[in-house]
């Protein structure tokens, strides 16, 4: 299971910052002069442009969006943003956000599980508590990011990907950015319908479609539909499927009605329905069929205590989305925005990729989230445009928790603290252990042939006390927020090149949590009450609630979020802004045994200079920027195998600089060229505000790669009038980068306030490798649309060259010593049709 999962070169940098001998101020010069060569460099393109005479008739699509809280063009909004249509998706092969972030400068997604996803944007990680990368659906915030995992991308309009602080657009959990993911609404301009089905390996099947019914002038209807399934793609010698494997039905509902020239009402319905085999852990450490390989099979198994018959996850998702725009007069428009949303899910895993029960994981999660917006827009075409208005969110999850596990593997597993902390080698105890005649005690420590007694029994109680193979403990937690939001946003037009933005917001949270542990099935020769292991009664569950409920509330002050941005008009095609802004991630609950604290909120101030262009008669188009940020209170969750739960800890504070570009042009009305390049530097800083050194100075955020880069080729031939060929190569390349913020060592205070870094290991010393090297991808699209647009066929491969490249390392097995490792996907070919009526 992945680390939220329930709750288991720098040299090119460095001669730009060198932190220890380079101020504020050289860090600022050298922003400034790079924002400078950007805008300049736009600026002459721009030149360029206005005297390049076009020799193709072909242009790039004028682009809108809606991330101002009004219909835009793209170059107008002084906000670095990336959009992407479902005609780009299709041609990209991106089924999912986890495919589509390669073509996304900035983000990185690791969906290796419906309920534990990792969106990291520019660097820092959202993936568990309040999200740092705020999700949103059709304008609404979707919450936590387990609520919008792996959400289906089909018949969508487009998809909004903002980078930097929008807390004043967005709300609190934008800290570092923001993704909108925005389906197609019914249209009143008349009936249409598309289907399309495709086959591929892996017993690949996806069949999707849509119908929008104009039922009359004012009136539509849309239905969407998407069932997609795929076999696991990684072999698992167990006795469960195939890992990596999953099924997903998704229905969607659109009603858009216009009962008056001034009002326009649309609701959205959907639900979604998945069943996975399981993420893959294959474990470092034990090996499958003979050898520890990460690309070849694994061994994990499941057992009757984690409820399913398989691993993997049943999860089901619905949400009601109504949006209502009144037009009040010529300048002002009411928005009333309601949603409502829940989650169910039902989770199995083997968190150490062994095929025995060791680390056995059963979660079971249910949650609401509620939202409400009010929101008055402003613009009478003046130089003032403006909006204000107000936000309550909502929402709750329960989870409880199962861990099983035979007590004879855990004692061999914990056999070196064991021994330790009765003042002995291991040696010295199967020692001890053979002279009082304890049969197998020369297998004290061994996983083939585990000894099956009481090794503490033997030691402190002098019995032979056999241990019990079914151990099962259980926890029960519960988590909610609510939030309440003032916010406005304010737009001045200067001069008619020159516009300045001011927005504010103002956040109120409330905050709950609970937790109650039990131990459903201890060791009988003990009087159920207790574990043979450690003699304690549960493994995780914390003493101090077991059978205990612990909750706790707060009510933190309430805190202002903002954003300023300037924005000057280099021509009517070259856009360029500097903007500054807050991004706040809230404070949190965190228990530790029946205490509880609330960790300080994180913040992040961003400086970001930027340009958005589109030059030689539409046939390129460009939106680039340089950042740099500062944050405070970073906050990183550990899970604590001592009392059993994930901890939220501040971690001191953090820098972040960098440079993204996103870009297609029309090379010719045959070829177009789409390309992305992203620079991210961020790392922890030495020393907090208070001088006190950190425990992760210097080290790398997790997932994030300081180079990465992406570029396709859409390259069209006429085929006789008959329709069009299209072949689509892509390529990806992700540079260098760590899987733990903790970068692959342990850390021990060294007595003068500072820390001894460590080398994380195995359990037999082997040193654990918690990074992945330099990759790159190669994909194929060739495809074939008829001339009249209403049918075509296509084929892909993707990754054909078959890299091998891991995506995450660690795991919850890493919190025990046993770090698991998931692989990549593979080289996989896929082949469909469509049909358009």
């Amino acid at each position: 299971m992945s680390r939220e999962h329930c709750h288991l070169n720098h040299r090119l940098i460095r001669r730009f910052v060198r932190r220890n001998n380079m101020g504020l101020v050289m860090k600022f010069r050298i922003f400034s002069t790079t924002a400078f060569a950007a805008i300049s460099s736009a600026v002459h393109l721009s030149a360029v442009a206005q005297s390049a005479a076009p020799s193709e008739d072909r242009r790039l699509e004028v682009v809108t969006v809606t991330t101002q809280k009004q219909s835009q063009n793209q170059i107008d909004v002084p906000i670095n943003i990336s959009v992407t249509s479902q005609d780009t998706i299709d041609m990209l092969g991106a089924e999912d956000l986890e495919d589509l972030a390669n073509f996304i400068p900035g983000l990185q997604v690791q969906a290796q599980s419906l309920n534990a996803p990792s969106y990291a944007m520019r660097g820092v990680v959202s993936d568990g508590g309040a999200p740092r990368v705020a999700l949103f659906q059709n304008g609404v915030a979707i919450g936590t990011p387990g609520y919008a995992t792996n959400v289906a991308i089909f018949d969508m309009e487009r998809v909004e990907v903002v980078k930097g602080p929008q807390a004043t657009l967005f709300g609190q959990g934008a800290l570092v950015g923001g993704i909108n993911f925005i389906q197609n609404r019914a249209s009143t301009s008349g009936n249409s319908a598309k289907i399309a089905l495709e086959g591929g390996d892996y017993n690949f099947m996806r069949a999707e479609g849509f119908y929008n019914a104009a039922l009359t002038d004012t009136l539509a209807v849309r239905l969407s539909a998407q069932i997609k399934n795929i076999d696991g793609y990684v072999p698992n010698t167990a006795n469960s499927p195939d890992l990596m494997g999953q099924d997903t039905t998704a229905l969607r509902a659109a009603v858009h009605w216009e009962p008056t020239s001034s009002i326009t009402a649309d609701i959205f319905l959907n639900y979604q329905e998945d069943d996975s085999t399981g993420t893959q852990f294959t474990s470092g450490f034990f090996p499958v069929n003979g050898v520890v390989d990460p690309f070849g099979a694994t061994a994990m198994n499941i057992n009757a205590d984690q409820v399913r018959d398989k691993l993997g996850n049943d999860r089901e998702l619905f949400a009601a989305t109504a949006n209502v725009e009144m037009r009040l007069n010529d300048a002002w428009t009411l928005t009333l925005l309601t949603d409502y949303r829940d989650l169910a899910s039902s989770e199995a895993w083997d968190s150490d990729g062994y095929a025995a029960n060791l680390l056995q994981f059963y979660q079971s999660r249910e949650g609401e989230a509620f939202s409400q917006e009010v929101r008055l827009n402003f613009d009478d075409g003046g130089k003032l445009s403006a909006f204000f208005g107000a936000n309550y969110f909502d929402y709750e999850t329960r989870d409880v928790l199962n861990f099983s596990t035979d007590e004879a593997y855990a004692q061999s597993l914990f056999g070196p603290q064991l021994a330790a902390g009765a003042g002995l080698t291991m040696a010295q105890v199967r020692g001890i252990l053979a002279q009082a005649g304890v049969p197998g005690a020369e297998n004290f420590g061994n996983f083939d042939t585990p000894l099956q007694y009481s090794v503490l029994g033997g030691l402190l109680l002098g019995q032979l006390i056999p241990l019990n193979s079914a151990h099962l403990e259980r926890s029960s937690t519960s988590d909610g927020r609510t939030s309440y939001d003032l916010f406005g946003d304010v737009t001045f037009d200067v001069t008619d090149r020159l516009a300045v933005t001011g927005g504010l917001r103002y956040t109120v949270n409330e905050l709950s949590a609970s937790s109650v542990g039990e131990l459903v099935r201890g060791n009988a020769a003990l009087g159920g009450a207790i574990n043979g292991v450690t003699l304690a009664p549960g493994f995780l569950i914390s003493a101090a609630t077991l059978n205990n409920l612990v909750s706790a509330t707060a009510e933190p002050d309430g805190a202002f979020t903002w954003r300023l941005n300037a924005a000057y008009r280099v021509s009517d095609n070259v856009n360029t802004w500097l903007a500054y802004g807050r991004g706040r991630r809230p404070e949190v609950l965190s228990f530790s045994g029946a205490a509880s604290s609330v960790v300080d909120a994180e913040t992040l101030d961003n400086v970001e200079a930027g340009v958005s262009g589109r030059f030689f008669d539409d046939r390129v188009q460009l939106t680039s920027s340089v950042y740099y940020g500062q944050y405070k209170n970073f906050q990183t969750s550990r899970f604590d195998p001592i009392d059993g739960v994930f901890l939220i800890e501040n971690s001191g504070n953090a820098t972040q600089y960098g440079f993204e570009f996103d870009g297609q042009a029309i090379v010719s009305d045959n070829v177009r060229l789409l390309a992305t390049y992203a620079h991210n530097y961020s790392q922890y800083d030495d020393e907090d505000e208070n001088g006190n050194a950190l425990q992760f100075a210097g080290n790398q955020f997790r997932i994030s790669p300081e180079n990465s880069f992406s570029v396709a080729a859409d390259i069209t031939y006429d085929v006789a009038g008959k329709g069009m060929l299209s072949i689509v190569p892509s390529y990806v390349w992700k540079g260098h980068h760590f899987f733990e913020d903790d970068n692959g060592f342990d850390y021990a205070a060294d007595g003068n306030g500072g820390f001894v870094r460590v080398r994380e290991t195995y359990p037999d010393g082997t040193a654990v490798v918690e990074e992945q090297d330099a990759y790159g991808i190669s994909s194929l699209r060739i495809a074939f649309d008829g001339a009249n647009e209403r049918w075509g066929i296509y084929a892909q491969g993707e990754n054909i060259f078959d890299e091998e490249y891991l995506i995450d390392v660690g795991n919850t097995g890493g919190a025990f010593g046993l770090h698991t490792i998931i692989r990549g996907k593979p080289k996989m070919f896929k082949a469909g049709v469509y049909l358009k009526f």
